[in-house]
């Protein structure tokens, strides 16, 4: 049932901002309210009179799929991350049992003054030890915190998944809600 109160021209006008921006960052029920100076739920009548009511589920999808790329490529991000941290990890771990190359620079007094570069081995040490294994420590625990996130992004999904369909559920709802006050003698 159609309320007269709102003047045509402005319900053709509500109507076409819903084509215009349903489903955009400026589409919402409630900017699209504010820009016309009316309540959410004439919006919601005026898309239900126009056969709109759907409109914003196109922008939704989009949304949701592109959220879900970005999700997808962040993860295989992090896995890659996680596994190249491990390889350094391994990596590092090599090198604690090889030699390390000192450079001195020498100075060479006398007619033929300057510097050369020389070049010492010598078996890793105390020092060199500390050092890989703080080093090793580090990108071990960052790939564990890489495991654990991703860890609790699958879990997150689950959740969000349950929190999706009691909104769906609480939608139909207030729209059986409303048809029910719209219906009423």
């Amino acid at each position: 049932m159609r309320s007269s109160r709102l003047p045509d021209e402005k319900r053709a006008e509500i109507a076409e901002d819903i084509r215009r921006t349903a489903g955009t960052p400026d589409g919402s029920y409630r900017k699209i309210a504010a820009r016309h100076s009316v309540g959410v739920a004439t919006v919601q009548t005026v898309a239900k009179e126009n056969g709109l009511a759907d409109a914003w589920k196109d922008g939704h999808e989009q949304t949701r799929a592109a959220t879900e790329v970005k999700t997808a490529n962040a993860a295989a991000r992090r896995a890659q991350l996680q596994v190249d941290l491990l390889g350094d990890a391994q990596e590092l771990r090599e090198r604690m049992f090889g030699n390390v190359r000192h450079l001195h620079v020498v100075k060479v007094a006398g007619e033929f003054a300057g510097e050369s570069v020389e070049h010492t081995v010598v078996p890793t040490g105390p020092r060199e030890w500390r050092d890989i294994m703080s080093a090793i420590g580090v990108a071990s625990s960052k790939s564990v915190e890489l495991a654990r996130l991703e860890a609790e992004q699958a879990g997150a999904g689950q959740a969000s998944g349950l929190l999706e369909q009691f909104e769906r559920s609480l939608r139909s709802a207030r729209v059986a809600r409303e048809q029910a006050i719209d219906e009423a003698p």
